[in-house]
């Protein structure tokens, strides 16, 4: 796949005012690649969504690991770091008042679905336009109406509605990865976390997917683009606005 091509496709037929991104998800820590900066490079830790925020608004290639993250849901739900205790997670949203009781936050934990542990160890993530590596999940910020722009274009090739994640308090890099493991793309509400973190603004959330449909989903955009559905959206100009009474006064003064 051309992912520059993918990328400019993206920026002309949807719009978003930030880069599409790539995310390579990695079996061993010193599988990054070569341009890959991480926060050491910067004497931080991070949370992993500032990261998507850098990539995606400054343009550049990053990864971080274990050691990189201070963030402790995201190291757990992400798996990269052992729960000593299964309930670890669940007692951490009950400890920040998420839920009101101990079996609900199990309930919450069960449905996010963390990641298991050792499944991955580093992530890098990078504009497309310049994907130093084949990405394995896309990531697209935008509005909702890009969003659903998006969506149109892999409906056309698959027929499938897209389900969306969200908790409403945080741990959206765990929605971010998940289509690598369902197979299935995902629209995804960023969280209090992310929001606070990682400067994403109220009017923005993301669509991500496996990379394998980036050719397919283009195509869909395409296909729909030439039947007329675009972005923007086009408002419906072809009408006369009634006149109220004030406007029909003035209209008696005009000649």
């Amino acid at each position: 796949m051309d992912y520059k091509a993918f990328s400019e496709g993206i920026t002309r037929m949807v719009r978003p005012q930030s880069f599409p991104l790539g995310m390579k998800l990695l079996k061993d820590e010193n599988a990054l690649p070569e341009k890959a900066a991480r926060p050491a490079k910067y004497g931080i830790k991070i949370s992993l969504c500032q990261w998507t925020t850098m990539a995606r608004r400054w343009g550049r290639t990053l990864g971080a690991v274990a050691e990189d993250i201070n963030c402790t849901p995201c190291l757990a739900g992400l798996g990269l770091k052992r729960m000593e205790d299964s309930k670890a997670l669940a007692e951490y949203f009950l400890d920040m008042g998420y839920l009101d009781n101990i079996e609900l936050a199990e309930k919450a934990t069960k449905e996010l679905d963390p990641i298991p542990y050792g499944e991955i160890k580093g992530i890098a993530v990078f504009p497309l336009e310049t994907a130093p590596v084949d990405p394995d999940i896309v990531l697209i910020y935008g509005t909702p109406a890009q969003m659903s722009r998006l969506a149109s274009g892999y409906l056309y090739h698959y027929g499938e509605l897209i389900k969306s994640r969200t908790t409403g308090f945080g741990l959206s890099c765990v929605s971010a990865l998940k289509p690598h493991f369902t197979g299935k793309p995902a629209l995804v509400h960023p969280e209090r976390g992310e929001r606070i973190l990682a400067g994403t603004d109220e009017s923005e959330m993301f669509m991500t997917f496996p990379a394998r449909y980036c050719e397919s989903l283009l195509d869909g955009l395409k296909k729909t683009h030439e039947k007329g559905t675009r972005y923007p959206v086009q408002s419906y100009m072809i009408y006369q606005p009634p006149t109220i009474k004030p406007m029909k006064s003035l209209e008696e003064k005009l000649s």
